[in-house]
């Protein structure tokens, strides 16, 4: 019996494999450079689907794929209205995203996504910050639950149920801050920030375009807005 061909990598495989191996690197550089917590949670969200890439050879699958000039500005707009929505109508009252951060910013060993804000001064905090999410914290969520995992639900039901399982599953992890913020805030964080925000507009966005390019792009400005807006 003759062995199984080897998978074909193409642009977009040998994109989110060289993407991913820089993201995983930038993990350990980061949390050595800025005395941070290591992002474990970040790294599982990166290897699962680049080993399931370099097996298959398929990264469209992942959200991994090339769109129209028009559909990544469509989608980047509405859901970037999406965050500003929340931005206007719950943050303001509820100081929820800045009590996630001043959460986040207390612990001498900051995780690696917001230990920027306390290790730098501006505009370089702000400026390392959104590199760093956009190359490996958002890069990892949005492959992982955007892209690999909301293409596995699609293969097996609806792109709604899919949607709303796949929004239900990032909660989980983002309950571990929620736990630690007042009642009302850790509430507001995993209801509306993670789930409605994050989980079901990015699941949107994803699944509007077979691709997670608008909703990191959108999460990765937004959060760099948040953060130069409540700090």
């Amino acid at each position: 019996m003759s062995p199984p061909d080897a998978p074909i990598w193409g642009q977009a495989e040998k994109l989110v494999i060289i993407w991913s191996l820089v993201a995983l690197a930038s993990t350990v550089c980061v949390s050595a450079l800025l005395d941070a917590s290591y992002p474990i949670f970040t790294v599982a969200w990166i290897l699962i689907p680049l080993v399931t890439v370099m097996s298959s050879g398929d990264a469209s699958r992942f959200g991994i794929r090339k769109i129209t000039w028009s559909q990544f500005l469509r989608t980047s707009a509405i859901y970037a209205c999406m965050l500003l929505l929340v931005t206007v109508l719950v943050e303001p009252w509820s100081h929820t995203y800045e009590g996630l951060l001043r959460l986040a910013l207390q612990s001498t060993h900051p995780d690696t996504t917001f230990a920027w804000l306390v290790r730098f001064s501006r505009p370089w905090s702000l400026i390392g910050m959104v590199f760093y999410t956009g190359l490996t914290t958002f890069f990892a969520e949005e492959l992982f639950f955007r892209g690999w995992l909301l293409g596995l639900l699609r293969r097996r039901m609806s792109a709604a149920r899919a949607i709303f399982l796949q929004s239900l599953l990032f909660v989980l992890p983002n309950l571990i801050a929620a736990c630690f913020m007042p009642l009302l805030q850790g509430t507001l964080y995993a209801v509306v920030y993670s789930w409605l925000v994050v989980g079901v507009g990015g699941g949107w966005a994803a699944s509007r375009t077979q691709s997670i390019w608008p909703s990191l792009v959108s999460l990765t400005v937004g959060n760099w807005a948040f953060c130069a807006i409540v700090l």
